[in-house]
């Protein structure tokens, strides 16, 4: 997660968070896999999956890009995973978390990173959300 941050750290220089154009999922230093772009409405109220890497992919069980977040299979992890993107949307910083596991439902324990990146009128506009799995389960990889 620690290259994530630097690498958005580094676009934004003295501005509070990088464009959302400055962001080129190849030019990632982390697997694509273990990160996802979300779209922020333009009330913050709505979240849309706009790229969803393969580790999201296995997580889930489905591609969900372009699906809104209301739209995913719930989970205990599905409201505080909402909820640091709606902070994050909200004040423009950086969120961090770490979410459980969920035996009963196959879901990994997860380190998650929300980075805010902005549109044209200077709001944030879309999420740079980073996740790096834990490896012991389903065998996925680990990011950062």
């Amino acid at each position: 997660m620690r290259l994530l941050h630097d690498y958005w750290d580094i676009l934004r220089g003295d501005r509070a968070f990088p464009n959302s154009s400055e962001i080129e999922v190849v030019d990632l230093p982390v697997s694509p896999g273990g990160v996802m772009l979300v779209d922020v409405a333009p009330n913050q109220m709505a979240f849309t999956l706009h790229w969803v890497g393969t580790d999201y992919v296995l997580w889930l069980r489905r591609d969900s890009t372009g699906l809104q977040l209301e739209d995913l299979p719930p989970s205990p992890n599905t409201v505080p995973f909402a909820q640091m993107l709606r902070r994050s949307a909200d004040n423009g910083l950086p969120q961090t978390r770490s979410l459980p596991a969920v035996p009963s439902m196959t879901i990994p324990a997860a380190e998650l990173v929300v980075l805010p990146l902005g549109g044209l009128d200077g709001k944030v506009a879309r999420l740079l959300v980073g996740c790096a799995f834990d490896r012991k389960r389903r065998g996925l990889q680990v990011v950062g």
